[in-house]
């Protein structure tokens, strides 16, 4: 990765992305410090919103080094991803302490894999094989 962030720009990119993302996180995490029994609901959607930010972060970057169409529709639809997970986020702002969180229910296991899908992306766009001829 360190060889993606060569300027300051873009090293600027990835923080006006994050910085905002991460207190608006804060934010919607704080309501539920007294009833831990919501923390993994909550990190699963915070988790999500900030590796679907960065991404939006590294599409933009990658954007502005390749000037590929594509890129710019990866980033608007991770800039999507995030948008989602930051409406669920508000919306479950106000879940009361006693609502009971089903870990294995369909909801729940769709939210785990949409993080996985996208960690396994972020995974496959920063992974490079040592390995791989230059030819």
């Amino acid at each position: 990765m360190a060889g993606i962030l060569e300027t300051r720009i873009d090293r600027a990119i990835i923080l006006i992305v994050l910085i905002p993302l991460i207190i608006f996180a804060y934010a919607m995490f704080s309501p539920h410090i007294s009833s831990p029994d919501h923390f993994a609901h909550i990190a699963i959607h915070e988790a999500g919103l900030l590796i679907a930010g960065f991404l939006v972060s590294m599409t933009l970057i990658a954007y502005k080094k390749t000037k590929l169409p594509r890129m710019l529709f990866s980033a608007v639809a991770f800039a999507t991803l995030t948008f989602a997970q930051g409406i669920y986020l508000f919306l479950e702002k106000d879940m009361q302490p006693t609502h009971v969180i089903n870990y294995y229910s369909v909801d729940e296991i769709f939210d785990f894999l949409i993080v996985i899908m996208t960690m396994l992306f972020a995974i496959g766009v920063f992974y490079k094989n040592e390995n791989r001829n230059n030819n």
